[in-house]
Formats: C-alpha cells, structure tokens, sequence
C-alpha cells in the first residue's frame, strides 16, 4: 500500500516499541538553496547554462515526477524538500527515536560522474552531504545522514574524512554509495573506502537504483517497472564480490546495509554460495570461512519493499526461515518515504509476528548497526494518542 491508515480501528496494541527508520529520503535538486548554497558559484553557473547531463528516457512513472506519495508535495509543490513536512507526515507520526537519511540523489543525478565534469560531479556529492547536515539534521535532532560518494571517482575517501571531521561529523551514521559501478565491489581499487568505513566505525551502506553504470548484468532498463522489481538482482553480484574477493578477512569489522535490496534472497542465496564454495574452494582457498558466515556478520537488510507471498498465511514461514538461518538480528525497518510504496511500521512489522522480532525489526537491530538510542518513550503510538 502507498499509505498505511493509522485510525484506532487499525491499532490494537498499546505497548509501544521503538521505531528507527533505515530508509528516509530527502529529494532536493541541485537548484534548491539547501544544495545550492554549499556548491561552488562556477558549477552552479554551468547548471544554469548547460543543464545537467543525461541518458535520456524515463525512469519513474510519467505521473510522478519524485515516485512520490500523493500527500507529501508541499506548499511550493515539491517533495522531499521540506524537513518539517517529513516530520509531520513521519517521524512525529511513529514517535520515531530516529531516522537514517538516505539521499541516492548524488549518484542518480551525477550518474556516477559520466555524463559531466568530474569536478562539478564530486561537488555535487559534497553539496548534498552538507545539505542533510545543515539543512536535515539542523531541522530535527532525529535526524542523522549517510555521506554519499561517488565509488569510481577521485576523493571518495577524502569527502569520508571531510563529512566526519567536520562540524557535523557526529551526525553523519553512514557511507553511502550506488551498487553499480565501473568494476565489481570488491576489487582493491574500492579498498581504501572499505578501509574508511572501519576507521570511522560506520557501515557503507549501497542503495538502489544504481544509475549511470549498468544497473543490470545487460544493461539499462526500459520500464520503471522491470527496474523496481530488479532492485534485489543488484545484491546477488554484489555479495559474492565482496565474499569471494577476500574482503572481509581483509576487513573484520567492515559492516553492510543494503537498502531497498530486498531480504528475502538471502538464505536460498547463502545455500548456493557454500555450495559452490564446496566444489571450488581450491580456487579460493584464501578464505578462511563459508560464503553465508561473512552474510551472518557483515551485512544488514531494510524490510522495504515488504515481501508479500501470495498467499498471505505464507509469511510467517518467510520470516521464521530468516530468522532460523541466523539473520535474525539483521533486519530492519525502513518506511522509504515519500515513494509512492511508503511502508508504515504497521505495514512491515505487523501486531500479529512475535513481540521480540516485533523489537528487533523496528529498532533494536538499527539501533546496534548504528549507535543510535532507543528513547524509553518512543514508538509505536497506542490507539488512545491518536
């Protein structure tokens, strides 16, 4: 559903658990004054005279500009520009202990840095880094920001660096990147980001649609449709680079979020690792454990999209194979506002699932991902505070 009703008649239980949102999208362009501001005059002058490049055609319903909900354009008639309309329509709404922003905007308007100046590209990245620090986070203290970074060009490491030892450096929870590139993640040329990361003690988080390079193993999609539904197509080259490169025994403490990847892959895909890790492990005998081990303990999943069997009765059994696989901790809850596919914390993590899975979705396993508190009296609101 694109939004959840939150009436009495749909809340049944007043014990209230602790919501922190892994997936919040602010949606600026590079002309609105909290990017524009930070971006130097010379590139804002190219904007204004050469536009931005592209690849032309389209990628998201011609109805929707932004893929947006329907309520969340505000007076001026844009989305995601507005941090307190998202905190209205959101944080407030679900009692939220916090929200990480994710903002894709810098890959998916950059594509990568390969259809402008690099320069003008690596300033765009950094211009959107500090609009969530100052415009975002300055809004709302609930708030905190990923540092987005453009994986095949120069300075990844140093706007990593930049964004942390910065003013604003403690409210930024997150390296953010595109998970399609010039090269598979797990070649060395990528290394020095995965050596930041640890430094820093963040996770680098990847974040569909993965623009610019191809999003796909054949190229770029036709149809807004077949790209949303191979959103979780990007994860299944992406964790076995990672794996079969030797990037974790490189990298211990290196943590993952994929985002709006999709979840429900990963236990049928960890059976066909370590089954081809059994026959050929020969050839990658520099790893020092199974292919679904390094999935155990380096990476992180978000609930949205929610995955839905057909048979609704199904569901239970999705989640109970999760869980008994050993990712039991390494779901959580992401709402993907303001997209047209927003999910509530009603939606993801229904009344009806077991109250600790219930906690460890909705806030205790982001919580630990990203040192972020649970506030005692946050969460779920009970029918009487509506």
């Amino acid at each position: 559903m694109t939004i959840t009703e939150t009436t009495p008649a749909a809340v049944t239980s007043p014990r209230k658990l602790g919501v922190i949102d892994v997936d919040f999208h602010p949606m600026p362009t590079p002309t609105d004054k909290q990017v524009a501001e930070h971006l130097p005059q010379k590139w804002r002058d190219y904007i204004s005279r050469y536009g931005l490049g592209g690849f032309g055609g389209g990628v998201s319903p011609a109805q929707r500009e932004f893929t947006h909900r329907l309520d969340a354009i505000d007076e001026n008639g844009r989305v995601g520009v507005d941090p307190q309309l998202a905190v209205e329509q959101v944080v407030d709404m679900f009692d939220m202990s916090a929200v990480v922003l994710t903002c894709p905007q810098a890959y998916i308007i950059t594509n990568g840095g390969v259809n402008m100046p690099h320069d003008m590209a690596i300033s765009l990245y950094s211009a959107y880094n500090d609009a969530l620090a100052y415009t975002w986070c300055g809004a709302d203290d609930r708030f905190r920001a990923s540092i987005s970074i453009a994986r095949d060009l120069p300075g990844a490491v140093e706007e990593i660096e930049r964004c942390k030892e910065g003013p604003n450096g403690d409210k930024f929870v997150q390296v953010l990147m595109s998970p399609a590139g010039a090269d598979p993640i797990g070649k060395r040329r990528y290394w020095p980001i995965f050596e930041a990361c640890e430094r820093y003690n963040i996770p680098l988080g990847f974040h569909v649609p993965g623009m610019g390079r191809q999003p796909t193993g054949a190229g770029r999609q036709n149809f807004y449709s077949e790209m949303h539904a191979a959103f979780a197509v990007l994860p299944l080259a992406m964790v076995p680079s990672f794996v079969f490169e030797g990037v974790f025994d490189h990298f211990p403490k290196l943590k993952i979020a994929a985002l709006e990847l999709g979840w429900d892959w990963v236990v049928p895909y960890s059976w066909r690792l370590d089954a081809t890790y059994s026959k050929l492990r020969d050839e990658v005998s520099h790893l020092a454990r199974k292919p679904s081990e390094y999935l155990k303990e380096h990476f992180w999943f978000s609930t949205q999209p929610l995955e839905e069997p057909e048979h609704p009765e199904q569901t239970e059994g999705v989640y109970q194979m999760f869980e008994e696989a050993g990712f039991a901790d390494r779901l959580m809850f992401s709402s993907d506002y303001p997209h047209w596919d927003f999910d509530s914390p009603y939606e993801s993590v229904p009344e009806s699932f077991p109250e600790d899975r219930r906690r460890r979705i909705l806030g205790e396993n982001a919580s630990k991902l990203y040192g972020l508190p649970l506030l005692p009296d946050s969460g779920l609101p009970s029918p009487t505070e509506f």
